[in-house]
């Protein structure tokens, strides 16, 4: 296990953007169109992405960098599916052999989704696919393994979505991130602080799953309980050992969201900007809507400000876009 894990550093996600230039594609920033006062939100949209999700961004910058040694056996990543999908993906445009190792509560949306790709499916328990990602080992397939987190190849990947971010919103005072293994928060928050060091990062856990709201209030990782949802792809049991110190010193702190208010943002989402994602990125715009202005208002977060006289801009990243019809169906009707 990597015992040594640090943040990539600006120049290392510089170098991310320029691999992935022509492969992955500039997402875009789009207002909120509901008007709220003293705040201004804007939505990241990585479920534009080519594999709807963000994950393809390290998943191709880590898979450019192995060398032909590395590669020769095919590569291997544990995931409950979108670094599935992104790893399947620029392994197919590579021409590399590809498996995956994926827990058994993977929904069905994703599975196929990743054998659209070309991925190798194979299926496990949750406690047997968790010790893989706690261990960064995976005996039972065949290849390179990538982490789909604690990884610095796959962190600057992450990273260059903050470089798209304040590139065109550099007034931006607050970046929301939903929370799964951290390699998307530490990514972003490197290249975001480094840019802008006043700026806020902010980790969005959901009620069923916040091991790091856990892990601030101990004062270090513990192991809670988890609970399935229809929000899947983050909820975790533990924050991951090595990234612990890397992200309670890179970010602002953690917003548990509800799994009510995150039906409710995801209901937003399509009734006011027509998106579609999945409910781990409704956690996102849930903590914008309805949290960031109170810690704002108490202190917690960025300076003291007057909302009427002065708008705080937030940015919610939009993760990726799997979700099922069934769910999207039931959000709607409020009956999630």
């Amino acid at each position: 296990m990597s015992s040594s894990l640090s943040i990539p550093s600006f120049d290392e996600i510089l170098a991310a953007q320029s691999r992935l230039h022509g492969i992955t594609i500039r997402t875009p920033l789009l207002r909120l169109n509901y008007d709220i006062p003293g705040l201004e939100i804007y939505l990241k949209c990585e479920q534009f992405q080519p594999t709807s999700s963000f994950k393809i961004r390290g998943a191709t910058n880590i898979v450019k960098i192995l060398s032909s040694k590395q590669k020769e056996n095919g590569i291997v990543t544990a995931s409950s599916g979108n670094m599935a999908k992104g790893v399947a993906w620029i392994a197919r445009q590579e021409n590399i052999k590809c498996r995956i190792l994926v827990p058994d509560t993977t929904n069905e949306a994703k599975l196929k989704a990743i054998d659209r790709l070309g991925g190798e499916i194979t299926k496990c328990p949750f406690d047997e696919w968790f010790q893989v990602i706690e261990s960064h080992q995976c005996p039972m397939l065949d290849g390179y393994f990538i982490h789909p987190a604690s990884n610095r190849h796959v962190m600057a990947g992450n990273g260059t979505i903050a470089l798209e971010i304040l590139e065109e919103l550099p007034d931006c005072d607050a970046i929301l991130v939903p929370y799964g293994g951290g390699g998307l928060i530490t990514g972003i928050s490197s290249a975001a602080k480094h840019l802008k060091p006043s700026i806020d990062i902010f980790a969005c856990e959901i009620e069923t799953g916040a091991p790091l709201h856990a892990a601030f209030n101990a004062g270090d990782t513990i192991r809670i309980s988890v609970q399935n949802s229809w929000v899947n792809g983050i909820g975790i049991s533990s924050v991951l050992k090595e990234v612990w110190p890397i992200v309670k010193e890179c970010i602002d702190g953690a917003i548990v969201i509800t799994l009510k208010e995150t039906a409710d943002a995801l209901k937003l989402l399509i009734e006011s900007n027509h998106l579609i994602c999945e409910g781990a990125s409704a956690t996102a715009l849930a903590a914008s809507l309805w949290h960031y202005r109170n810690l704002l208002e108490n202190g917690q977060a960025g300076r003291r400000r007057n909302l009427k006289q002065e708008p705080v801009k937030i940015v919610a990243i939009l993760t990726g876009a799997g979700i099922d019809n069934e769910t999207i169906i039931k959000c709607l009707n409020e009956t999630l």
